[in-house]
């Protein structure tokens, strides 16, 4: 048997600016769940890859086409689906990562098979165990999943995942590709997953989501294991929230020490745990820990209470000074919302500035399918193109600016903290061809809509 796994391409044009490229961890999962069950197996990665989909299903012929993505990709994994089934309709297609997981009655189309609606490998592995010819009954048993049967969408039981049933994923991919890869000015960097879902209740938040909604976090010293065997000295450790469990926290720091592995590491953080454990985060510092990524949001206490954080405005600034004093980079996170005025991107850019981050990227509000959000603001959408929902995409009507005003303040506000960050010393790989091509993409996405 045969499996080719894809990632396709992003239909959004700024999406497509290389600042974050992140290697394709859930394929790689799948790809080493199907070398232990002796499947000939291949990784699509179209983000990179200017091949043609047609032209690997001609060359590789494979039996099974599994396709991952994220919100913005949903049209075209089910685009990937069409040309799979067009080129050869006995070819069985699946469609799976948290997108799918949380919104999967979205791929209910005639050419998709199966739908993994849960986190865990335990139903990608069954169907792979079953091969390509056995009776449409033996799905009935297998939880995770939703199956066309006849014209008939079947949804079985979800299926909660289980951190510690990770496999060390075969980074064969990444190791011939690592130029590929990236997190801002870590290059090549390699990303590791050691938990599902978030413990905390952002209303925004589709993390939280996973898994049911249930954070599971994997043994630290599997984590451990996997980082000391990955080729690669910069590492991004990709759960929503990475500083949960102090106790965790602190083997982590023990076992790299312990085993002297020397590498950096980016990971996210909330604002308040930093503020509280300011001892913990000079120890990762020691550790290696080089970037926190932190959800600041935004700079007055009444939109953090709107978005339900439980964080302030004092505990942001005292966030950036703590991580200051210990020298590791505040990535930090904001969000402007559809109230947002002239005066409100400039506040936002003179805290920055004053706060002297080096990091900062802003959203656009952008309530995301499956969260509390989306169903508050479902009936005042203004477009159901879902590409757009790459939060830099406005999908709501601003209140206090026009469209055009909006995006205006947005863009240039953007191109001010790349400057600003330049200034800085990051963001090397920006120059005047950089803006301008960002410039270009950025006002054709526009003329789209």
């Amino acid at each position: 048997m045969k499996l080719l796994l894809v990632r396709p391409k992003s239909l959004n044009l700024i999406s497509n600016v290389n600042v974050i490229d992140l290697e394709p961890l859930d394929l790689e999962y799948l790809y080493t769940i199907a070398k232990e069950e002796n499947v000939d197996c291949r990784i699509f990665d179209a983000l990179h890859d200017n091949r043609k989909l047609k032209d690997i299903l001609i060359n590789f012929q494979p039996d099974i086409v599994a396709v991952s993505g994220y919100i913005t990709q949903e049209q075209v994994m089910i685009d990937c689906s069409k040309i799979v089934k067009e080129y050869n309709p006995s070819i069985k297609v699946m469609v799976g990562g948290v997108h799918v997981e949380i919104n999967f009655e979205r791929f209910y189309t005639d050419n998709i098979d199966y739908i993994m609606h849960s986190s865990s490998l335990e139903p990608f592995k069954r169907i792979l165990k079953l091969g390509v010819d056995f009776d449409i009954k033996e799905l009935e048993s297998i939880d995770g999943i939703c199956y066309r049967k006849n014209t008939e969408w079947i949804e079985n039981r979800k299926l909660l995942a289980d951190p510690n049933d990770l496999p060390i994923p075969d980074r064969s991919h990444f190791n011939e590709n690592k130029h590929l890869y990236r997190y801002l000015g870590y290059s090549p960097c390699a990303i590791v997953k050691t938990a599902y879902s978030c413990p905390y209740e952002c209303s925004f938040c589709f993390c939280r989501k996973i898994n049911g909604g249930k954070y599971i976090a994997r043994d630290i010293n599997l984590v451990v294991d996997e980082i000391e065997g990955i080729e690669c000295d910069n590492i991004h450790i990709v759960d929503d929230t990475f500083l949960v469990n102090k106790q965790r926290v602190n083997t982590f720091i023990s076992l790299i020490k312990e085993r002297n592995i020397k590498k950096n590491f980016v990971i996210y953080s909330r604002a308040d745990f930093v503020v509280e454990n300011e001892e913990i985060i000079k120890e990762l510092g020691s550790a290696g820990v080089v970037g926190i990524i932190v959800g600041l949001e935004a700079i007055d206490d009444n939109t953090l209470n709107s978005y339900s954080k439980q964080s302030s405005k004092n505990a942001n600034e005292e966030c950036v000074r703590i991580l200051k004093k210990h020298d590791i980079d505040c990535l930090a996170l904001f969000i402007v919302d559809m109230q947002a005025t002239k005066e409100d991107f400039a506040k936002l850019y003179n805290w920055i500035e004053q706060a002297e981050l080096k990091y900062a990227s802003v959203s656009i509000f952008t309530p995301i399918p499956g969260t509390q959000l989306y169903e508050e603001y479902k009936d005042k959408l203004t477009t159901d193109k879902i590409h757009y929902w790459d939060f830099i995409h406005l999908v709501l009507k601003p209140t206090n600016l026009t469209k055009q005003e909006y995006y205006m303040e947005y863009y240039k506000l953007i191109v001010k903290l790349t400057l600003l960050g330049k200034k800085h010393g990051v963001y090397d790989f920006v120059d005047l061809q950089y803006i301008r091509d960002t410039a270009r993409n950025f006002f054709a996405s526009l003329m789209e809509e």
